[in-house]
């Protein structure tokens, strides 16, 4: 997903930076060659050319490892979609966000990757940040209720989370349906729907 630079003196919050992509890479590399319960922390480290010490400086576990993911989910949709949120209606500003999330889901990173992300024991979907998607999917909903183009008594807010969890089961169903079904479709049917509750 994200590459690390070479060439040139790192400081040691680069180096780390580095090394921290390095390892989240090569477990990522090792799960295209087999299954997530077959990789082992030794398996990763090995493959990165790092020890373990230096592995449980950076992640706790191996699942933590892969919810590394949530933090370039978070930079992708705050510095890469949310500027393009440009488009004349609100239905279509939350069409395309939900198409790129959709997108992101299925197409950037890979369906061994979003399963392991959508289970229940996963904290990151509650975790509290003011980046990534569903701050840009409330900031989006507010401007357009002071605007006067969206009037209604739920908040930004919970309209937010209530169309994130939407969001979240049409991924789920898309994993246990192993992708049968194009994900960005489904996606943009369900939310079209959803709309109308609101707009």
């Amino acid at each position: 997903m994200t590459e690390p630079t070479t060439g040139g003196k790192l400081s040691r919050k680069q180096q780390a930076e580095e090394t921290r992509l390095l390892v989240f890479n090569t477990a990522l590399s090792l799960l295209e060659e087999r299954d997530f319960e077959e990789i082992t922390i030794r398996n990763i480290v090995k493959a990165a050319g790092v020890s373990i010490g230096t592995f449980y400086n950076y992640f706790s576990s191996k699942l933590d490892v892969y919810y590394e993911t949530y933090f370039l989910a978070d930079a992708y949709f705050e510095e890469e979609v949310a500027p393009l949120l440009t488009q004349p209606t609100l239905r279509e500003r939350l069409l395309f966000l939900f198409d790129r999330y959709a997108a992101y889901s299925s197409e950037i990173t890979s369906m061994s990757l979003t399963k392991i992300l959508y289970n229940s024991n996963n904290k990151h979907f509650m975790r509290q940040t003011d980046t990534g998607i569903l701050p840009v999917l409330t900031r989006t909903l507010q401007q357009s209720m002071d605007s006067g183009e969206l009037v209604c008594e739920e908040s930004a807010a919970e309209i937010a989370s209530f169309l994130m969890i939407a969001a979240r089961g049409q991924v789920y169903d898309w994993c246990i349906h192993d992708g049968s079904y194009i994900l960005r479709e489904a996606m943009a049917g369900m939310i079209s729907k959803l709309l109308r509750i609101y707009l």
